[in-house]
């Protein structure tokens, strides 16, 4: 086999769904669980609006952080 036609082989191998999609999702599951943190701490633990965001933006940031380091670890 052609080394040329070989290496083209293994690109074409590794083209898979872009890092823009991936980056939209991940940042999708980030707000998810944000949200989902909200509304969780407001309605099940009574908490003021105020923590309850401020704990969901972290929720958020740290996903956001633990799914971006996964993805370009493990890719």
């Amino acid at each position: 086999m052609d080394p040329d036609q070989d290496l083209l082989d293994k690109l074409d191998r590794k083209e898979g769904p872009g890092t823009f999609l991936t980056v939209i999702l991940g940042a999708g599951l980030a707000a998810l669980a944000g949200l989902v943190a909200y509304f969780t701490l407001k309605m099940e633990l009574r908490l003021s609006g105020e923590i309850a965001a401020d704990v969901a933006i972290l929720i958020s940031i740290g996903s956001a952080a633990l799914l971006g380091t996964s993805f370009f670890k493990f890719r």
